[in-house]
């Protein structure tokens, strides 16, 4: 979990990034506001009233209570990944088939040499982590289905299956989406009708079941989210929206169902090009057929496009958080709208959800969002706390909730407070199976795209680069895996069916209309004009 657990660091310095940018322009239209102020009041009454500024500041970002969770990420802890295409290792041994070892772990070897270590004489000395490594990057050079019928020639009958069930319990359970393919199925059924009488038909019954559980997950899973692209949602005005504690439940619900149904070899199958173009509207992948000048087999379709999903869903929450605020017809709700996203997203950071927490903060850095100087300049107190706590948790030097003193403000503010008050009450006592880590979906993606160059590539020798392998599964591995343990069965949305039905279905408008709904909420500059008559 290494490597999943480096991605969470990279995930919550992400948002300390976005925090940070955030910050700055506030920063930069609060002194612009300031400035104008300045003109009218002497230098010493401008200097009490930055000293009061900055003790109201202190005060919410270091006064914490004793039952506040801490979770501190600094910037200083990341450390670099390094994807070698020839690894070094200090002891190297050849071993049968022309295997290489080294320090004790497998390198490199041929493709068959690799393939007959799946099915070792003893199926206790059957390696787990070998077979998720070998079986999730092998399909760069050979079907998933020929891989398996080269398995059963090398036990012709009536020779006895028991070295092949021990590895289709791992195949089935890790990757059941391969069985998905017809031929992959025909097999199958020639293994069951080779252990029908023996004392292998009970465990490759259960198998079966339970492969055909996972799979009939799948499906009503896809059914879903067809039925959400199918809908219209029409009811975008009337919508009720919730505080921010359980905006953000329903968002960590949305990411859990989402994540836990990517399957690994969904980071071996997608397009290259996914994640090069932010703007992308399909996000169905277009495999070339082939892995490269250098590979040898072509890769088989995918057969789900759970990957392309969540990504979709990350797209969609920044355009959503967008267009909630450019809705508002005044400064008030605007205000208030932006006071519950950043609330969302303080909460999303607290339980670990760094994957909707970040999509909401590049939302409010959003050209169309970000342009409204005026709706910055006169956000409440709470939301600019909000804002600059978070900043200062992510960077590591600050908690993330803090008392939310009163400071005087005024009654309008004590009026906007409330929310998020009891949004930090309620997380502050949240119990410690709330917390989930989902990191930055698209910086797992760019790891697995990045570890993937070198798993497609034989190595000069023709050798099949295991040392690859094993840093991809450790990628995608760790990922499908803890998205899969942490809580498996999810909450009932209740309540809430509809504002998640609502948020996954409704139609939202492109960066284009966002803009130009955002110049009607406030008039653009002369620079903005002239910019966007070039455009």
């Amino acid at each position: 979990m290494a490597m999943y657990y480096y991605a969470s660091k990279l995930s919550a310095v992400a948002c300390g990034t976005r925090c940070r940018q955030g910050l700055t322009r506030r920063q930069r239209n609060r002194n612009a506001s300031r400035n104008q102020q300045r003109a009218k009041k002497d230098d010493d009454e401008d200097s009490d009233d930055n000293n009061k500024d900055k003790k109201a500041l202190s005060s919410v970002l270091y006064d914490t209570t004793d039952d506040t969770i801490v979770i501190s990420v600094k910037s200083s802890e990341q450390s670099e990944v390094c994807c070698e295409s020839t690894p070094t290792f200090t002891h190297t041994a050849l071993g049968t088939g022309g295997v290489m070892y080294g320090n004790g772990n497998i390198v490199s070897g041929p493709l068959e040499s690799l393939t007959d270590l799946l099915m070792p004489t003893n199926p206790e000395e059957l390696d787990q982590e070998y077979v998720f490594s070998f079986l999730l990057s092998c399909r760069f050079f050979i079907r998933t289905h020929e891989l398996l019928g080269k398995l059963l020639e090398t036990l012709p009958e009536p020779e006895p299956v028991d070295c092949l069930v021990p590895l289709l319990a791992i195949w089935t359970k890790m990757f059941p989406y391969d069985f998905r393919d017809e031929r992959m199925m025909n097999h199958v059924k020639h293994i069951v009708a080779r252990c029908a009488d023996t004392t292998l038909a009970d465990v490759v019954s259960e198998l079966l079941c339970a492969l055909l559980a996972r799979l009939t997950e799948l499906e009503k899973h896809e059914e879903e989210l067809k039925s959400y692209q199918s809908t219209v949602d029409n009811k975008t005005e009337s919508i009720k929206w919730p505080n921010a504690s359980q905006l953000a439940q329903v968002l960590c619900r949305i990411e859990r169902n989402l994540a836990k149904h990517v399957g690994p070899e969904e980071f071996v199958q997608c397009n290259a090009n996914l994640l090069k173009d932010p703007n992308r509207e399909d996000f169905t992948p277009k495999l070339t057929g082939s892995c490269g000048p250098t590979g040898g087999a072509s890769l088989d379709g995918k057969k789900t496009c759970n990957l392309e999903s969540y990504l979709e869903w990350s797209a969609r929450l920044r355009l959503l958080v967008a267009s909630e605020i450019l809705k508002c017809q005044n400064i008030q709700d605007r205000n208030n709208t932006v006071e519950l996203w950043s609330g969302a997203a303080q909460y999303c950071l607290l339980v670990g959800n760094y994957n909707s927490a970040t999509a909401i903060l590049e939302s409010l850095d959003m050209p169309p969002i970000a342009r409204l100087q005026i709706t910055w300049s006169k956000l409440s107190t709470t939301t600019s706390q909000q804002l600059d706590c978070m900043q200062r948790h992510a960077e590591g030097c600050g908690n993330l909730w803090s008392k939310q003193t009163e400071t005087g403000s005024g009654a309008e503010d004590k009026k906007r407070k409330p929310s998020s008050t009891s949004a930090a009450s309620s997380v502050s006592k949240s119990k410690s199976n709330e917390w989930v880590v989902v990191p930055v979906f698209v910086d797992i993606v760019k790891l697995a795209l990045k570890s993937r160059e070198d798993c497609c590539v034989r190595l000069p020798n023709g050798h099949i680069n295991m040392a690859a392998f094993n840093r991809l599964a450790a990628i995608a591995g760790a990922f499908t895996k803890h998205m899969c343990q942490v809580n498996q069965t999810l909450p009932d949305v209740g309540e809430f069916v509809i504002l998640c039905r609502h948020m996954q279905s409704c139609k939202l408008q492109n960066e284009s209309e966002l803009m130009m709904a955002s110049f009607s909420c406030e008039e653009p500059t002369i620079a903005e004009k002239e910019l966007y008559d070039v455009t």
